[in-house]
């Protein structure tokens, strides 16, 4: 009876399931060779730009540098600094915007402060005296209701800026230098048709354990590669929501800061493409920031990330297609490459395909995985993603699998952007735990601030922790039995390798285990 039931389970599987997975199998591997076209259109497109062509893609822009003592050559410059409760950092973003080089008569710091912490408003007002006492202009904006979120607290600024030329925008956890405006204003304020300039983004912290190193290589290649590139070949690129310009009347001619998605910085940045304003990537112009180092603060970026994009890509299509200002092969670029293929068919190739019909293909051994699909595909991918970053493919493999396991949090972000549910506007800002204070201390060799400081980051990220995340869990579970299923029953010992490796991070992201792999502990070497 039993091999008489085996035999008619496996006459079902055969002759049904095995055909439909064999068509999305199909599928798919044609939808991973346009990801993967797309990935090697602009591998290509920025190593030509950035090592052999003989002239830059800045040299489509005219360029006239500001200098001398005649304060009325400078334009008037805002420098924002949306917060919510980031008592940690936020002095330290005060000072670097203090701490500019530019005409105190031409310049305002503007705080957009939506804190409920008490701690951090009195840290922010005790931080703004010192600026005060240094004869810096600045505005404190508080608002007690945070409709909008940044977006929100960034539009109802714009009322309190009329006089000023640009906006220069820093989120909380970003330290530029000194001379940030005088390396970027003068490109903006040199091209009228420029609407904004964004500068490339590093990090402090890339090193500091397995998951910020996995982030550095996904960083960089959308900075070093996918920015530069589009700029480079004179594609749409959006501004990064941070260290970067935008010229105000650019703003307001675009309809200024919409918070009816959560990438309010790729809203804005589309809207001012279609009325036909140029943008400028400064890949020399550098600004350093904090990656999360923690899972639940990564995850909870990631699904902002991911949603954002899907609800701007529902709800401005039909503006794509209707806009006079730029191109049909512009317009073809921005729903088939720009959202069709990098934010939309790379999440579903990366679920349907790797994390689940090649585990799915130990129970159904006669489907075929094409070779290329499989194998070439993926590793030509990771290859050139992972180049962008000096060492970077050192930690190809942990970065294919850290990346698998977040598809799961991805998938279900973009599915609930593109159908408008509920969850999609959930924004939760980004936890930074204050490198800079700890930099500062250890730059001090005060032993006993550093534990201090130290001490305060751990309980601060340990009281945030959630104890395990169910979906990574049996996402686990079922790489797992697959791939005992692979081994015991078919014997697959090589191919399964793969599914207890993902697995096991799988296991690692569920219970919430990741931050401290291979963390380093910086503050050790302050002696």
């Amino acid at each position: 009876m039993a091999t008489r039931g085996a035999s008619w389970v496996g006459a079902i599987r055969v002759r049904y399931v095995s055909p439909i997975l064999q068509v999305g199998v199909g599928i798919l591997a044609l939808l991973s060779s346009l990801v993967a076209a797309d990935r090697l259109f602009h591998c290509y497109t920025a190593t030509w730009w950035r090592y052999f062509s003989k002239r830059r893609a800045l040299d489509r822009f005219k360029y006239v540098e500001l200098e001398g003592s005649d304060e009325d050559q400078y334009p008037m410059v805002v420098i924002q600094l949306p917060m919510f409760n980031e008592t940690d950092v936020c002095v330290h973003a005060i000072e670097c915007a203090r701490e500019m080089e530019w005409p105190r008569s031409k310049l305002l710091i503007q705080i957009l402060d939506d804190s409920t912490c008490p701690e951090t408003r009195a840290t922010i007002e005790e931080a703004l005296e010192v600026c005060k006492e240094q004869g810096v202009h600045t505005q404190y904006r508080w608002r007690s209701d945070r409709t909008g979120f940044k977006a929100g607290a960034m539009h109802d600024a714009m009322d309190d800026i009329v006089e000023y030329d640009y906006v220069c925008v820093f989120d909380a956890d970003f330290s530029p230098d000194p001379d940030f405006l005088m390396k970027t204003v003068p490109w903006i304020h040199s091209n009228n048709h420029v609407g904004f300039v964004q500068a490339r983004w590093t990090y402090i912290n890339s090193s500091e354990n397995l998951l910020t190193r996995v982030q550095s290589i996904s960083l960089n290649y959308h900075i070093r590669c996918e920015q530069f590139a589009r700029f480079s070949a004179n594609l749409f690129f959006n501004f990064n929501g941070t260290a970067g310009i935008w010229r105000r009347t650019c703003i307001v001619d675009s309809g200024g800061w919409n918070h009816r998605t959560t990438v309010e910085d790729l809203d804005l940045s589309l809207r001012a493409h279609l009325r036909g304003w140029k943008f400028i990537f400064l890949d020399d112009v550098t600004c350093l920031n904090e990656i999360p180092a923690q899972y639940d603060a990564y995850r909870k970026q990631q699904h902002r990330w991911s949603a954002g994009p899907m609800q701007l890509w529902r709800k401005a299509m039909g503006s794509i297609w209707a806009s006079n200002e730029i191109p049909l092969a512009s317009k073809l670029y921005l729903n088939v490459f720009f959202f069709g293929t990098r934010m939309f068919a790379t999440h579903l190739v990366s679920f349907f395909f790797y994390l689940l019909l090649i585990p799915l293909s130990t129970l159904c051994p006669e489907v075929v995985l094409p070779l290329w699909a499989l194998v070439y595909t993926p590793m030509l991918v990771t290859l050139s993603t992972c180049i962008f970053t000096p060492g970077g493919i050192y930690y190809a493999i942990p970065y294919v699998l850290f990346e698998n396991a977040m598809t799961i949090v991805k998938l279900s972000a973009m599915v609930s952007g593109l159908f408008a549910m509920e969850n999609a506007n959930e924004w939760v800002v980004t936890t930074k735990v204050g490198k800079w204070v700890a930099k500062r201390v250890e730059k001090a060799r005060n032993i006993k601030l550093v534990q201090k400081v130290a001490a305060k980051v751990a309980a601060k990220a340990a009281a945030r922790k959630k104890p395990f995340h169910a979906k990574e869990l049996l996402m686990g579970a079922f790489f797992a039995t697959c791939g005992l299923w692979g081994v015991f029953r078919h014997a697959l010992f090589g191919f399964c390798i793969f599914l207890f490796a993902q697995a096991s991070v799988f296991f690692l992201f569920g219970a919430n285990a990741v931050d401290n792999l291979f963390r380093q502990h910086h503050h050790e070497h302050a002696a």
